[in-house]
């Protein structure tokens, strides 16, 4: 093989992870190498049981016949499991060649399809598993000998890393894939956008959440809130929480409601999956203050004094501070102390951040 014809495979090869029908290609091109008709590859365990299989240059109807009826007699996948990392032919996986030629996968079978000689390698990708592929030729070509070997040796731990990876990101999504789908059934409004906020991605209830426009709303693919005098506030917000700061919240403001946004960084490997990298995931809390505020849950998630307790219940039901103190019959003083202790014990800095992180924390279901 010509040095620009082996670049070229190669290329291809790598080129193709991720992309199933890609990689199917790939493989096609790698059994035109060497002179092979066809080719089956997929997962098995370490006794060589296929766990996932798929074959190109072949009728996918005979791979399901082979992996019904003659795959669990076929000796050759069981001897690449206690051999992995090379490369072999099929005549070195069979101990009794006369007992495998007049086998029924061999008369029934591997004839039947004009496959009966193989040339193959499986190698380790981790929990009990194997990634192998096969290369398989007529009888009346003949078996696989040094010049095939020769070119797989070059090809197949190219195509092996290929399929590794290939099985690595196929977890991966179907990992992304599942957690969509329990994301979406949430009733919280989810989003994720980037440090200016453009959406990368939203749950159900965050599709209808910007489709009401109550308090954020979305515009030129932005998400903004409702409120104008809260947009600097709100890009402040993004901006900080982006770069690695702790969570934040925000309390946001609508026609005559409340509610709560809470930002969080995301951090993670970009561009595995179909979904814009995003840095900053935004829950929406509707918090219900027609329920009592939960004083127990208040006092164990921050270690509030009754005084402190009494304040943040006050805050939490939108009185001010002035307010508060003539209800009470408490001094400013008195008041700015115990706010003092609130901001120490929730890690906040300003009475509107207070707010909102709490009821961030009452709107969430224990």
């Amino acid at each position: 093989m010509r040095m620009n014809d082996f670049s070229r495979l190669v290329t291809s090869i790598y080129e193709s992870v991720g992309d199933p029908d890609a990689l199917s290609h790939a493989i096609e091109q790698v059994a035109a190498t060497l002179d092979s008709r066809a080719a089956q590859f997929g997962v098995v365990d370490r006794q060589g049981r296929w766990l996932q299989a798929a074959v190109v240059g072949l009728d996918p109807d005979g791979l399901a016949v082979y992996l019904e009826h003659y795959a669990p007699t076929d000796p050759r996948p069981a001897y690449m499991a206690r051999n992995p990392g090379k490369i072999w032919t099929c005549q070195q996986m069979v101990s009794d060649a006369g007992a495998f030629e007049r086998s029924a996968l061999v008369n029934e079978f591997l004839d039947k399809h004009d496959v009966r000689f193989c040339i193959s390698s499986a190698f380790s990708i981790g929990a009990g598993h194997l990634t192998r592929c096969a290369f398989m030729r007529a009888r009346r070509d003949g078996t696989y000998g040094t010049e095939e070997l020769r070119k797989a040796q070059r090809i197949l731990p190219h195509l092996q890393r290929a399929l590794i990876l290939s099985q690595k990101i196929g977890r991966l999504e179907s990992q992304v894939r599942s957690l969509e789908a329990l994301v979406d059934r949430l009733a919280t409004p989810v989003l994720l956008v980037d440090r200016v906020g453009a959406l990368r991605y939203r749950n159900s209830a965050g599709h209808e959440a910007l489709r009401r426009a109550e308090f954020l709303r979305l515009q030129n693919g932005i998400v903004q809130p409702r409120s104008v005098r809260q947009q600097r506030e709100f890009v402040c917000l993004l901006a900080s929480v982006a770069v690695g700061e702790v969570g934040q919240a925000l309390r946001l403001l609508g026609e005559g409601q409340e509610a709560v946004l809470t930002a969080y960084s995301v951090r993670g490997v970009p561009k595995l999956t179909a979904i814009a990298p995003a840095e900053v995931v935004l829950f929406l809390a509707y918090p219900d203050f027609t329920r009592q505020v939960d004083d127990i849950r208040l006092q164990a998630l921050y270690l509030l004094t009754p005084a402190e307790t009494r304040l943040a219940r006050a805050l939490l039901t939108g009185e001010s501070l002035p307010e508060i103190s003539t209800r009470l019959h408490l001094s400013r003083e008195t008041l700015k102390s115990q706010l003092s202790g609130l901001f120490d014990k929730t890690g906040t800095r300003r009475q509107t951040e207070l707010v909102a992180q709490m009821m961030a924390t009452i709107s969430l279901p224990l």
